[in-house]
């Protein structure tokens, strides 16, 4: 997201400069456990004191914002983070007459900590971010954060929310915390990433979390994403997901309809078969089962 002539372009719509200038917030709860997301675009409005019972991550998109934090006034720039802790009291504000746009993802303390567990965290108490703010444009956050807002926004399957918001965690206590932590680089566990090929293969339609996947496999949640990608060349989620492309692609050759291919396949809906399809073949189901139709001629 960006300003392009004094506008900002933000979920599909747009907030014109001007006498057309218009604000919205959106708060809602997409579905994962201890998550809620929080999207705005704010000209005028200011956040009385408040605080939040979850971990907010918020990334800022366009303009500029502030907030009274600690005694202090901190400045948000596009591309940075806003990272507050749980009763943390705070204020939000538009700094400047080019308006403030920023999403947020709220992580309720219980979520968190299982995070942390995931990751392998070593510290018996929650990592501390200093500063509420991050001045410098972080254009590799800014990319997972933007991954793990869509994955949990839209349909996804658990395991790509549940990989997206590990990655995303282990990242900012990395770059951001008090206390930052070296993940153990990973090793080659040939058979530990065998089986757990094996499972996704088998059950490549169904909902599977990372917990579960490394239980199977002995190993701890955050390590496997890692290996699984070292040895395979794709994350988990990716894995499965070629797994249902090629089940899906195979029935093609068949008179089902496609919304039950989506179905059977693991797909949330013939649409979310389409888009997904399209972006790793380059045409629709569609056009790929019209293509590879012969027709019988009579004798």
């Amino acid at each position: 997201m960006g300003e392009i002539d004094g506008c900002c372009h933000h979920g599909g719509q747009m907030t014109l400069s001007g006498k057309q200038r218009t604000e919205f917030a959106r708060l809602w709860q997409p579905g994962a456990e201890g998550i809620e997301l929080f999207s705005a675009q704010l000209y005028r409005y200011a956040f009385a004191k408040h605080m939040h019972e979850a971990y907010t991550i918020g990334l800022n998109h366009c303009g500029l914002g502030g907030c009274d934090y600690r005694g202090s006034d901190y400045q948000a720039y596009p591309g940075g983070f806003n990272l507050i802790h749980p009763g943390e009291v705070h204020t939000g504000h538009v700094q400047g007459n080019r308006g403030w746009g920023f999403r947020n993802l709220y992580i309720s303390v219980p979520t968190m900590e299982r995070i942390l567990a995931q990751i392998d965290w070593p510290e018996s108490t929650l990592p501390y971010f200093v500063s509420p703010t991050k001045v410098r444009a972080d254009t590799l956050g800014s990319g997972i954060f933007s991954r793990v807002f869509a994955a949990l926004n839209r349909p996804a399957s658990r395991l790509e929310q549940d990989t997206l918001l590990l990655e995303l965690v282990a990242y900012l206590v990395d770059r951001y915390a008090d206390r930052r932590h070296s993940w153990r680089s990973p090793q080659p566990e040939t058979q530990a990433v065998a089986i757990a090929q094996a499972y996704l293969k088998e059950h490549y339609a169904e909902s599977i979390s990372i917990a579960a996947l490394a239980d199977r496999v002995g190993l701890s949640p955050f390590y496997l994403i890692r290996s699984f990608r070292h040895q395979v060349g794709l994350p988990p989620h990716g894995y499965q997901r070629h797994w249902q492309l090629m089940q899906a692609k195979r029935s093609l050759h068949t008179s089902q309809p496609l919304a039950d291919i989506a179905i059977a396949h693991g797909f949330y809906d013939q649409s979310h078969l389409t888009r997904t399809f399209k972006k790793a073949f380059g045409v629709t189901p569609g056009q790929y089962r019209q293509s590879n139709f012969v027709q019988d001629l009579p004798r």
